[in-house]
């Protein structure tokens, strides 16, 4: 049965990804798999590979100004013998896992050919053999049909990369040194080990040897580290890699090969992004160490160390001891590149701050050291949610803060003559975080109670603004406690008790209560803006129920005629619906026995002469100041106040002064702890 490449071709090549940048990597692949090759027959054997470049000069006057269309690499390795052959037809070949290969190298050929076309001398069995097929995304023939037995010759093979893609060839350089540089830089570790073929690239301008050319221009420049570690010795390479990088790496080497390799940026802050040099160039940082201790620490296959994570007598040094060496070493190296990154960070996080995001001003000026552990290079929205993680995590060290002082003020104050101690280390454990959020929730209060003042006032055609506005203030509209966040809901304006509760409804559908029972589509208020908040503190039994309407500033038409008219009744109403028992849980139980459960019942509107006229015929009491009436429904077991705007606003800032005063009117003498 004829041997077959076993994969879809057309699927495949869909899922690899070949960037256009990344134009000669194909030719790499077939550089790397020569090397390779030809490494196998040992060192002694003088490996040689050579890549011919051919132009498509076509309507080119100027030869050198010719797009190169297809490339041939040849090596004088052992050839496509039938380990090597089978190799090349199975998809994820492991034939080479242990050199790093993925056995998909090959499919990048037609990522940016049209084909390829591989003719291949070798022996097997003591007989010499050559064998020629095409590889192609649409074909592919059987070598078996195009394998001859020849007379004895010396192995090779000839890979042709023919029809080079226009959107790789575009990205392709046209002479033969810009490719040179390349290869070097993607095979750097072969060249490093003075242990790589002979490689040879030519055109029909130019010819280059690589080999020389690294030795002349590249080599003597890389710098050298010698590291010592417990009487050991490496050496570390640096490299700067302008192409064919996409990360910031240290290689572990054993051999001359590659075995082991880390991602920096997670060794040295904000490596995650390229360098730039004093002339302008960007680059990737690439290392690699090589010493004895490695050579005789790897296993068989080349794939890992035998290097513990803890030291002992055979495992003198750990991989973390390297990498901490190799760190010191790389941060001198990287110096003044490193340190620009850094500086040009921290000046955009500041900028980030100081102009669109001030509230973490505290956060940097109080703890800088954050900035080195937020990542470099980062959007703005990015950077937000790096701030806003950091706030947290300080926040976090703050409550474990809180919790040790205040365990200790519980052990420890067994007099008043302890407190002074206990708020002394209270007040030190206080930083500008705490301070910062307490002030924020100061002013917060200190607006909400400015805006409602504004709403009470008319405009400028003399009437009052719409029970909307006032709502919102107080709680969102149409939501409930289960969607309302904590810190929009201002019920404290009306009551700090307000705040703790089980259940919030505000201006809903009663069907869309859970805790009402009904199929009615109409608010708890027909009239405009009626709020109803129901809430309790036990989860399955209610100590208390209240109930809050809210009426339009400077409203006088209520009457006891008509049951939507007359707040009283309205808030009373209410109550008599949930006592009979048309009201449930949110879980869809029933209240249980709320007979006895006091319902408590605030009017929010203006005392106009209606409103007053209703309070007194049902003989409520008036408030001491004049703003409000009270009373107490047996029947129902329900109290209800009636607070006017006016005496609402004012109770709210008396409530509040000391904490405004505090902040922005402070006086010096007061303050025990000068920060």
């Amino acid at each position: 049965m004829p041997s077959v490449l076993r994969v879809n071709f057309s699927g495949l090549l869909k899922e690899l990804s070949l960037p256009e940048y990344k134009s000669l990597w194909p030719i790499f692949e077939a550089v790397v798999n020569s090397i390779q090759s030809i490494n196998e027959l040992g060192d002694s054997f003088k490996g040689e590979i050579s890549i011919n470049a051919i132009r498509n000069q076509g309507s080119f006057t100027d030869v050198q100004n010719a797009p190169y269309c297809e490339f041939v690499i040849t090596d004088n390795g052992p050839g496509f013998n039938e380990q090597n052959y089978n190799s090349f037809l199975e998809a994820y070949s492991s034939l080479k896992v242990a050199k790093g290969c993925k056995g998909l190298g090959r499919f990048l050929w037609l990522k940016a050919f049209e084909k390829v076309v591989i003719e291949s001398v070798y022996i097997e069995n003591n007989n010499c053999y050559k064998r020629q097929f095409e590889f192609s995304e649409d074909s592919f023939i059987t070598p078996e049909e195009n394998t001859v037995k020849i007379e004895k010759a010396d192995p090779y093979t000839k890979v042709r990369l023919v029809g080079y893609r226009k959107k790789y060839q575009k990205n392709c350089s046209i002479s033969v040194e810009p490719i040179a540089k390349k290869i070097i830089e993607h095979c750097m570790m072969y060249f490093i080990s003075d242990n790589c073929p002979q490689i040879v690239l030519s055109d029909d301008i130019d010819s280059i040897n690589i080999n020389d050319y690294f030795e002349a221009n590249i080599k003597d420049s890389l710098h050298q580290d010698k590291i010592e570690i417990q009487e050991q010795s490496f050496s570390i390479y640096h490299i700067q890699m302008r192409d064919n990088a996409t990360r910031h790496e240290l290689h572990l080497c054993a051999s001359d090969r590659e075995v082991e390799s880390i991602d920096l940026s997670k060794k040295i802050h904000d490596l995650n992004t390229k360098l730039t040099d004093t002339d302008g160039n960007d680059y990737y940082y690439v290392g690699y160490i090589t010493g004895e201790y490695l050579d005789t620490n790897v296993n068989s296959n080349r794939t890992a160390f035998y290097i513990d994570k803890e030291k002992s007598l055979t495992n003198p040094i750990t991989k973390e001891d390297l990498y901490n060496a190799a760190i010191k070493f790389i941060e001198l190296y990287l110096g003044d590149d490193l340190k620009n990154v850094r500086q040009k960070k921290e000046d955009h996080i500041q900028h980030f701050v100081n102009l669109k995001k001030p509230q973490y001003k505290f956060l940097l000026n109080a703890k800088p050291s954050i900035i080195e552990d937020i990542p470099n290079g980062l959007k703005d929205d990015d950077l937000e949610l790096e701030l806003h993680k950091q706030s947290q995590k300080w926040e976090r060290e703050l409550k474990e803060i809180g919790k040790k002082i205040e365990q200790e003020s519980k052990e420890k104050i067994s007099s008043i003559g302890d407190y002074d101690d206990i708020f002394d280390k209270y007040c030190s454990g206080v930083t500008d975080l705490s301070r910062a959020s307490l002030s924020e929730y100061v002013i917060r209060r200190k607006t909400i109670l400015d805006l409602l003042e504004k709403a009470l006032e008319w405009d400028d055609d003399k009437k009052y603004k719409k029970e909307e506005i006032i709502h919102s203030l107080i709680c969102p509209m149409k939501h409930s406690s289960n969607d309302i966040p904590f810190d929009e809901m201002n019920l404290w304006i009306i009551d700090e008790r307000l705040s703790f509760h089980n259940y919030l409804a505000s201006d809903q559908e009663l069907k869309s209560i859970p805790v009402i029972d009904s199929n009615s589509s109409d608010r708890i208020d027909i009239a405009i803006f009626d709020q109803a908040l129901s809430f309790s503190i036990e989860k399955d039994h209610f100590n208390n129920i209240t109930i809050i309407e809210l009426k339009r500033p400077n409203r006088n038409n209520y009457s006891a005629n008509g049951k939507d008219n007359d707040p009283i009744e309205q808030v009373l109403r209410y109550v008599k619906l949930i006592r009979e028992g048309k009201a449930k849980l949110a879980n869809g139980r029933g209240f249980g026995n709320v007979e006895n459960t006091p319902f408590y019942c605030y009017i929010i509107a203006d005392l106009t002469s209606t409103l007053i006229d209703r309070a007194d015929t049902l003989g409520y009491t008036k408030t001491p100041d004049g703003e409000g009436y009270f009373g107490y429904n047996p029947n129902r077991n329900a109290y209800v106040e009636i607070i006017s705007y006016s005496k609402l606003l004012d109770d709210a800032k008396k409530s509040n002064q000391v904490l405004f005063d505090k902040l922005f009117n402070p006086k010096s003498s007061e303050i025990k702890h000068q920060y």
